[in-house]
């Protein structure tokens, strides 16, 4: 039961996106161009992604081709499908021989799938990755990053990172660490690096991994349960290409797990530009907080 006159927890224009995203729904509801009952291809709708891939190059400047977008309906869900794909699993290539054979090939080839994590990762993204079998290794934090010689000696195959910019870290020292990590996951061609981005941010100090991935082997997630709101469970990936390729292979015979309801009227919802109005508003909030903390300081 809510306690009288307990002020209420407000966000940053929230009636503003849940007007706009209700009209987005109630325009496909009550038209005819509408489908609402047929199913998206097992990536998603072309609509929808293409929607993503235009939003993602106003955002973040990341110029991805929607064919490299795959939507799922939930973090946890879509990056447990990407766990089991065959060069995350196999970081030498899938064994030749089958049965023990395989298994004994695999110990002896000596790399098995390890994603290293900063020390102060949630123990809730570590899980998933668990359950999918893959090892975990946490590696020391390094004025608040993680540590490079850390992760060299980790033998990772997979680094995670979620967005790591503070205002206490200089802007020098996020991208020494930035072009250190690209060497690494450079290096070898079973190395990814895995990027969560969960900022409302338009304007940061370093760009994401992914809109400076030359060798293609940045595995960026986002949802707009962090974009909007925690009840909106979609979210998309942009897989390097031969993930995608591989992606297809394994579940390009069942459709997406997000509705096609919800991917049009989110659709929708970003070509007006509903999303972008509403992260400004956030942005401007963040701004403003951050100058009066500075002030205070």
């Amino acid at each position: 039961m809510a306690i009288e006159n307990e002020a209420p927890q407000i966000i940053p224009n929230a009636d503003y996106f849940e007007k706009y995203l209700a009209e987005c729904y109630n325009t496909i509801l009550t038209s005819k161009e509408f489908d609402i009952n047929q199913m998206s291809e097992s990536v998603g709708s072309e609509k929808f992604r293409k929607a993503i891939a235009t939003f993602m190059f106003r955002f973040h400047g990341i110029d991805t081709p929607p064919e490299r977008i795959i939507v799922g309906a939930g973090v946890p869900s879509l990056l447990t499908r990407i766990l089991r794909l065959p060069s995350i699993v196999h970081p030498e290539g899938i064994p030749k021989q089958e049965g023990l054979l395989s298994r004994a090939e695999q110990i002896a080839s000596g790399i098995r799938p390890l994603v290293a994590f900063g020390e102060d990762e949630s123990e809730q993204v570590k899980k998933l990755f668990f359950n999918s079998k893959i090892r975990v290794k946490d590696v020391p934090v390094d004025k608040q990053i993680v540590s490079f010689d850390s992760l060299l000696s980790s033998g990772a195959t997979i680094l995670y990172l979620t967005p790591f910019e503070t205002s206490s870290i200089p802007v020098e020292t996020l991208n020494e660490r930035r072009e250190e990590f690209f060497t690494w996951v450079n290096a070898m061609p079973y190395r990814f690096i895995i990027e969560y981005d969960s900022t409302k941010k338009i304007a940061t100090k370093t760009a994401a991994f992914k809109k400076e991935d030359t060798h293609d082997n940045v595995i960026y997630l986002n949802s707009f349960s962090s974009l909007l709101c925690k009840g909106i469970s979609a979210s998309w990936a942009v897989l390097p290409e031969k993930l995608y390729k591989e992606y297809l292979e394994m579940y390009g015979n069942f459709p997406c797990q997000l509705s096609y309801l919800e991917q049009t009227a989110l659709a929708m919802f970003m070509e007006k530009r509903h999303l972008d109005n509403y992260l400004e508003t956030i942005q401007s909030s963040l701004e403003e907080e951050e100058q009066e903390d500075e002030l205070a300081f």
